[in-house]
């Protein structure tokens, strides 16, 4: 699992930027699942999101796209709040 988030880090798909904090670890612990997000550029709203499981001694990969239209908007958030990049909530 490790090795495959950590693999689609260091290859970003097309000229795209990884939102991932780091790298994948087993530090604190086995890890079952994982998210790895790109981006156009920071702050971008479109971009592909990787989610890794564990499936029967294999990793399991989807891949969601999201775009958006040059009109697209998205709802006001309270003060202080911002959205997420893909990947990260």
């Amino acid at each position: 699992m490790v090795d495959a988030a950590n693999w689609l880090i260091e290859n970003p798909t097309a000229d795209l930027v990884t939102t991932n904090f780091g790298p994948a670890t087993e530090e604190w612990g086995p890890v079952d699942s994982a998210t790895v997000g790109y981006v156009p550029a920071p702050g971008a709203q479109e971009g592909i999101v990787y989610t890794l499981a564990k499936k029967e001694g294999d990793v399991a990969i989807r891949a969601e796209v999201a775009a958006q239209t040059a009109t697209a908007t998205c709802p006001p958030l309270p003060d202080g709040s911002v959205y997420g990049a893909p990947g990260q909530g």
